[in-house]
């Protein structure tokens, strides 16, 4: 089933976030990691956001969503991704 990862997001070192930006894209596409969206935050109709940033990222199961996010490729980016931002990540489906 697909299964959508969000990341909601909070930049606080541009260099390092578009750093780890680069990075990001190879270590989606083994698992079949699609980016749907990045998208800053212009208006609320109900409720309040405390990250103004976002990303979606589509892929065609749990289970690759979470092979991603465990892999050395993804995992060895995280520091430079901990400098750039303070974020959260979730699945849905």
């Amino acid at each position: 089933m697909t299964t959508y990862v969000i990341g909601q997001i909070c930049i606080t070192d541009p260099v390092k976030w578009t750093e780890y930006k680069s990075k990001v894209q190879c270590t989606l596409e083994p698992y079949g990691g699609r980016v749907l969206l990045r998208g800053k935050h212009i208006d609320s109709f109900v409720g309040t956001i405390e990250y103004p940033d976002i990303v979606v990222i589509e892929f065609d199961s749990h289970e690759n969503a979470t092979h991603w996010f465990n892999s050395d490729e993804y995992q060895s980016i995280i520091a430079i991704r901990d400098k750039g931002a303070k974020i959260t990540l979730h699945l849905f489906q």
